[in-house]
């Protein structure tokens, strides 16, 4: 009796090792948000930005692993960091109006002398956004070559872009904006220096644009008989 004991316990041990385990679905819901964190893509748009609020005062403490860039503007209506976003180096800045924070505005470093490096950055990010939350709602694209080599220096050329991407999640706005001008064929002896071209991804909360300053008054124009 005893050994067919011994033998029911080994047998059952052994069923239980054949048995699949059921999967871990704590595990697969951690995996869907790291992708998900993977594409850079904040959720919970409908509170705020990556977990900070909409309408947080000033002087909030703001959640982000950034680098924060001091000022010494006291009045300042915005808080800047840097550091990286995905493979993309970035300035991140958190804007606030009168009823708090309504507005995150991502600026990418991008090639400043390569228009199609700058569409192709474009484009992967309204990839990247998409996948999330679905197409944009608007886009409008704009591209234009220059209008013919030139020979002189002083007439200088621009190849340029307008790229303008827009998704609505209630109640939160997504812009993604790509504004280019490159100098075509590149030159050193540059007449227009500095920064052309700019790639901007902005969240914001229409609910929360509000602010105390008057709207300047509108000035009346005289009648196109009066001054003819």
């Amino acid at each position: 009796m005893k050994s067919l004991f011994s033998a029911l316990i080994i047998i059952s041990f052994g069923a239980s090792q054949d048995v699949p385990s059921s999967p871990d679905l704590s595990n697969g819901s951690e995996n869907a948000v790291l992708d998900t964190a993977a594409l850079q893509i904040p959720s919970g748009l409908d509170t705020g930005y990556k977990g900070f609020a909409w309408g947080s005062q000033r002087g909030t403490d703001i959640p982000t692993t950034l680098t924060k860039k001091e000022s010494t503007d006291s009045l300042a209506v915005f808080q800047t960091f840097i550091g990286s976003l995905g493979p993309d180096s970035v300035s991140v800045s958190y804007f606030y109006a009168d009823s708090g924070f309504w507005k995150v505005e991502i600026d990418v470093v991008i090639s400043l002398d390569n228009i199609d490096g700058q569409i192709a950055d474009f484009r992967r990010l309204e990839k990247n956004i998409s996948e999330v939350y679905g197409p944009p709602k608007r886009m409008n694209q704009q591209e234009s070559g220059p209008s013919g080599t030139y020979a002189n220096l002083l007439d200088q050329k621009y190849s340029r872009a307008f790229y303008r991407s827009t998704w609505s999640v209630t109640p939160a706005v997504i812009e993604l904006f790509l504004n280019s001008s490159v100098l075509l064929p590149a030159t050193d002896l540059q007449i227009f220096s500095g920064k052309l071209s700019i790639l901007k991804l902005v969240y914001y909360n229409p609910d929360f644009m509000h602010s105390s300053q008057p709207v300047p008054e509108l000035k009346e124009v005289p009648s196109i008989f009066e001054i003819y």
